[in-house]
C-alpha cells in the first residue's frame, strides 16, 4: 500500500473510534431533548409519512395510543353546579387513591 492508501485507512480507524466513543453521549443528549419536549426538529413528522405506506399496522397502533392518551375534558351535566369559580375555568379530577 501506498503512503495514501495508508493515510485514508487510518483516518476512517480514527473517525470510526471517535464516532463510536461519542455515541453514548450523542443518545444521552437526544434522550435529554425528547424529556423536555423539544426532540423533533423540523423532519420529525417524516417518519408518520413512510409508516402510512409501508408499515399501515405501526400507523394505526399509533393513533389508537395518541387516541388513549390523550383525555377530553369532562362534559357538564345538567344538574352540576359550574365549573367557573371566582372568573376561573376549574376542572377538578378525582384521585383513585
Amino acid at each position: 500500500m501506498d503512503l495514501i492508501g495508508m493515510l485514508a485507512l487510518a483516518v476512517v480507524a480514527v473517525v470510526t473510534v471517535v464516532l463510536i466513543s461519542l455515541a453514548p453521549r450523542f443518545k444521552r443528549d437526544q434522550l435529554r431533548k425528547q424529556f423536555e419536549g423539544n426532540a423533533g426538529g423540523s423532519l420529525a413528522g417524516i417518519g408518520s409519512g413512510f409508516d402510512s405506506v409501508w408499515r399501515p399496522s405501526a400507523e394505526e397502533a399509533h393513533a389508537g395510543w395518541e387516541a388513549q392518551v390523550e383525555l377530553p375534558a369532562p362534559a357538564p351535566t345538567p344538574g352540576d353546579k359550574g365549573r367557573i369559580e371566582d372568573g376561573r375555568l376549574v376542572i377538578r379530577v378525582d384521585d383513585p387513591a
